[in-house]
């Protein structure tokens, strides 16, 4: 699975509408897109847990894993929202890229930052 993110935000990245509007920060986007962003990579985050409890590997009783686990997936949701948005990653795309998020959890986090950390490199490389 984290190939697959890695996969797609290289494609992303290389895609010509790359250039996107840098002078757009984070509170510019409507509320209503963050809302459907995070309730899109809250349900990845919900699957997740529901394959865990599933397999055994956590409780379904359990409050404090399943709201950390909702938690995580928020923000890895949000993360590969901004680095798609900054990609200027078609929209449908995004969705699909923030719920697989989601589900990664704790695991996309790490590939975003392995992401982040090639790219400072190639830049210092320059």
């Amino acid at each position: 699975m984290r190939h697959l993110l890695a996969l797609i935000l290289a494609l992303a990245m290389s895609s010509p509408a790359a250039a996107a509007d840098a002078s757009r920060g984070p509170l510019d986007y409507p509320l209503k897109q963050y809302g459907l962003m995070l309730g899109i990579a809250i349900l990845g985050g919900v699957v997740s847990w529901y394959g865990k409890v599933r397999s055994g590997a956590i409780q379904a009783v359990s409050v404090m894993q399943f709201v950390g686990e909702i938690c995580t997936s928020a923000f890895a949701g949000l993360l590969a929202f901004w680095v798609a948005e900054w990609a200027g990653t078609p929209a449908m795309l995004q969705a699909a890229l923030v719920g697989i998020a989601g589900h990664m959890g704790t695991k996309a986090i790490s590939a975003l930052e392995e992401f982040a950390q090639q790219r400072l490199n190639q830049k210092g490389q320059s």
